[in-house]
């Protein structure tokens, strides 16, 4: 009898340890350090890159001079419900000149990442401030059913 409560525990307890597996996920574009080896400043052109490496991730929209072209990806892993942790992330940075030939080429890691402060404000609206029942109750006999005329 007791080496088959002992053996539902061992069962039960292997059941609930496969149950915590954390969850991965791998989203991006995979990086291929001989593809990136392809890419030179000074002679390859946007074209090229685009064959090469396929279409960025992203596309800078404030470029003073040239454009630049971020392909992104990331692991993560996360335990059921709780927060996704990034295990992995990298950021590849293909810059151009004006004449659309590559400038440079920046290859960053999760430790090149910075934390962004959210600043806590509030804009300010015009008109009153309403109290629960104006808002509740506010618009009835506001809007009139019938036509005008009638």
């Amino acid at each position: 009898m007791i080496n088959i409560k002992t053996g539902l525990c061992v069962v039960a307890l292997a059941l609930v340890l496969t149950a915590c597996e954390p969850i991965k996920t791998d989203q991006g574009y995979h990086l291929d350090p001989e593809q990136l080896a392809k890419i030179e400043p000074g002679r390859t052109t946007k074209d090229a890159v685009q064959e090469i490496m396929g279409s960025p991730s992203s596309i800078a929209t404030f470029q003073t001079e040239g454009d630049a072209w971020y392909y992104i990806s990331s692991k993560t892993e996360h335990l059921a419900f709780l927060a996704k942790e990034v295990k992995e992330r990298n950021v590849v940075i293909v810059k151009f000149d004006v004449n659309d030939v590559v400038a440079e080429v920046e290859d960053l890691n999760k430790d090149a990442g910075q934390e962004v402060e959210i600043v806590e404000r509030e804009t300010p609206t015009g008109g009153r401030k309403l109290g629960f029942l104006e808002q509740l109750f506010g618009n009835f006999g506001r809007f009139n059913t019938q036509p005008e005329g009638q």
